[in-house]
């Protein structure tokens, strides 16, 4: 997407779509396929097995969140890098960035489970504790709310992070990731859940939004597309689909154990990597396949926060299965490629012109 304060580049917003529609994937094909098998809510513990590492993507399709956490850290640095930030322009254009749609799915969800209504709950959500047990929930119209208030306890921490790196330079980087592999490791031995607090809350996350500039401090010192970057997509794609097949065969995302110490690491690296080297090899594109991949990237939040929507939608009213095949899983692939995906595309398309843009035309330059 498009901003005043950084420059533009489309390759970006490619992998933003991308991501959302991973998520989107992740998730259908687990809740559907598991109704289909168990004819039960869905349950992490009879996570899906990948039969090969293309499958592990979807079936590990949360690691999309991950990229995105990535791709936040990547996007703010090249931005910032260099410059002066001015810390009432940057959080202003973040309240107009995420808290219009985010408003107006958390109003639904109210209206939709007002039972769930408290005031302590309201004020987590609106004050970046979305992903704590005792905030709003709103059903659907809530369930990856989770993942914006990580998001914004980066945008927190961002003003300090840049300070350090161009004091200290990249290495206070990985001092802080150190670190915060420590406190996973202390937390392991204290009987903490690992994956409550790698998946969930910043403790396993700061590792991917750091990371991600690191990878942004990279591009802006060392990138220059050419066949040796085309080469490092090529590397970091085998590097995580073969990290989320090896993941999935030890449990994947229903596994809670030592993996989660060092796992959100891991896969940040990878997608890193990945990332540096996309980033060259879209100068092979077609015009028409660039512009509809920048298409789907720019109503990529609107596609992230509508999705869930949308999913359960079909679910509640035993639409999710309008095609049957042998394979659960192939079943749910296609009912979500044939009808659900087209209908979050649409509902996106009317979320983010109707209630994002509006806002997004506010934002004004916050570098000097």
């Amino acid at each position: 997407m498009k901003s005043a304060n950084y420059q533009y580049i489309p390759a970006l917003d490619h992998l933003r779509g991308f991501a959302a529609i991973l998520v989107l994937f992740f998730h259908g094909s687990h809740f559907i396929s598991h109704e289909i098998r168990y004819g039960t809510p869905f349950e992490p513990s009879n996570w899906l097995k990948a039969a090969n590492p293309l499958s592990a993507l979807v079936i590990e399709g949360h690691t999309a969140v991950s990229l995105f956490f990535v791709l936040s850290g990547f996007i703010f640095t090249v931005g910032a890098i260099g410059k002066k930030l001015n810390y009432f322009g940057f959080y202003r254009n973040r309240i107009l960035r995420t808290y219009p749609l985010f408003l107006f799915f958390l109003c639904l969800g109210i209206l939709a489970y007002p039972e769930n209504f408290n005031i302590t709950g309201l004020l987590k959500s609106l004050f970046f504790l979305a992903n704590s047990d005792s905030a709003i929930d709103g059903g659907a119209f809530t369930f990856v709310f989770w993942s914006v208030a990580v998001e914004w306890h980066f945008y927190l921490l961002f003003p300090a992070l840049i300070w350090l790196v161009q004091k200290k330079g990249w290495g206070s980087m990985l001092v802080i990731i150190f670190i915060f592999l420590v406190i996973r490791l202390i937390a392991y031995f204290q009987d903490i859940s690992m994956r409550e607090i790698s998946y969930w809350s910043i403790v396993g996350r700061i590792d991917q939004f750091i990371i991600g500039m690191l990878a942004g401090l990279f591009y802006q010192s060392k990138f220059k597309a050419s066949a040796w970057f085309d080469c490092l997509a090529i590397i970091g794609l085998i590097i995580i689909l073969s990290a989320l097949y090896v993941f999935n065969q030890f449990g994947g995302g229903g596994l809670n154990n030592h993996v989660w110490i060092y796992w959100t690491t891991i896969e940040a690296g990878a997608w890193a990597v990945f990332v540096l080297g996309y980033l060259s090899i879209t100068r092979h594109y077609p015009v028409v396949i660039s512009r509809t991949f920048i298409a789907i990237g720019t109503i990529s939040y609107s596609i992230y926060l509508t999705h869930f929507v949308v999913l359960d939608f079909f679910m509640r009213n035993d639409f999710d299965t309008i095609i049957a095949i042998e394979s659960p899983l192939g079943t749910a692939a296609t009912n979500i490629f044939l009808f659900i995906m087209p209908i979050v595309i649409v509902c996106s398309i009317f979320t983010h012109y109707c209630i994002e843009k509006p806002f997004l035309q506010r934002r004004k330059d916050y570098m000097k």
